[in-house]
């Protein structure tokens, strides 16, 4: 054998070989690595961006809510809210995403979502983080109401969002502005009145829902009058970012979610709050919360 050849043969071995011992010690060093992580195009991240909000309108957001597998979300999809929660897996992600606005008959806070306007835009990879208008129509108060959200976004190799982080953009300003109409609306004399009002149709709702739904092992309250009560004088009505904590307004989100899976979220809208209307973390705890599997972050850069 041409030694020439020989040494260029092994040559190639020890370069493959060296190779294969980096990617080991990579993923040694980050478990999380995915050698396998999908490329997509600038362009293809856009349409899958626009692919999302597409299936957040009313009424494409009813079909997402019904059947046993997501054309959106991956099986172990990882969602966070900054004025709710976090939300794991695909089941969970529909209920809420999806099934929190997609009923304009309901009582609800921002109603259904109309239209979208994707404002500012930058991807790579197979992630994006993108600001969206959307235009809400507030069915019960009678007012169609833009919503500032800013997220972050990452997708699989078949298209589906791994996980997601979201930010509802000047949220207290929103409340504020809904609850100034609503006064407006009932000739309120002050701001208290107003919340009173609102408190009061959300607690009759939600006590509605759960006389209809929450029975058996899943019962809440004893009766009506134990659930509005605890409602309206148990808890705090909740500030604009404590739509995750032991409020009337986390009990407003949870109860949407009811009618799909009593067994889970019935005990969001009793008293102890079922483990997601809980005050269980102070604000430090809630900014430094770890929580997604994947870091948003390229491999190597993280900490510098």
């Amino acid at each position: 054998m041409d030694m020439s050849f020989q040494r260029a043969s092994w040559s190639s071995l020890l370069l493959i070989a060296f190779a294969v011992l980096i990617s080991s010690v990579e993923c040694a060093r980050d478990p999380l690595k995915t050698l396998a992580k999908p490329n997509y195009t600038f362009d293809q991240l856009w349409e899958l961006e626009k692919s999302f909000w597409d299936s957040f309108l009313y009424p494409a957001n009813v079909k997402q809510t019904e059947g046993n597998a997501s054309s959106v979300f991956a099986t172990d999809v990882q969602g966070r809210v900054d004025i709710t929660r976090t939300f794991d897996g695909d089941e969970l992600n529909r209920e809420y995403i999806f099934g929190l606005f997609s009923d304009p008959a309901h009582v609800s806070l921002v109603g259904v979502p109309i239209a979208y306007n994707i404002t500012q835009f930058s991807a790579n990879d197979n992630l994006a983080s993108a600001t969206t208008i959307v235009t809400f129509n507030a069915t019960t108060f009678g007012m169609l109401v833009p919503v500032t959200i800013d997220t972050w976004i990452m997708w699989d190799a078949e298209g589906k969002i791994t996980q997601y982080d979201a930010v509802f953009r000047r949220f207290e300003y929103l409340v504020d502005y809904l609850i100034g109409s609503v006064a407006t609306k009932i000739n309120a004399t002050s701001s208290e009145q107003a919340v009173g009002y609102v408190s009061d149709l959300l607690a009759k709702t939600i006590c509605a829902t759960h006389e209809e739904y929450c029975t058996g092992a899943n019962e809440q309250y004893s009766d009506s009058k134990a659930c509005y009560e605890f409602l309206t004088g148990g808890v705090r009505f909740g500030k604009s970012y404590e739509l995750g904590r032991n409020t009337l307004l986390c009990r407003e989100v949870h109860e949407h979610m009811v009618q799909y899976r009593p067994d889970v979220h019935c005990a969001h809208i009793g008293p102890n709050g079922g483990g997601y209307c809980v005050d269980d973390m102070s604000y430090t705890e809630t900014v430094w919360q770890g929580y997604f599997n994947s870091s948003w972050i390229p491999f190597g850069f993280e900490g510098n």
